[in-house]
């Protein structure tokens, strides 16, 4: 599957997954083209 281009399908939260690329934030890390665990809430 592709990279989800920007639209999220969660609110980012700790444990979550953050694409660096489009900043699509996603429960699956393999929904994202360059995914980066969210660690703490910023």
């Amino acid at each position: 599957m592709s990279c989800l281009k920007g639209k999220s399908e969660h609110k980012e939260k700790p444990g979550r997954f953050k694409c660096k690329k489009c900043a699509a934030v996603s429960k699956k890390k393999n929904l994202l083209c360059k995914p980066k665990k969210i660690k703490s809430a910023d």
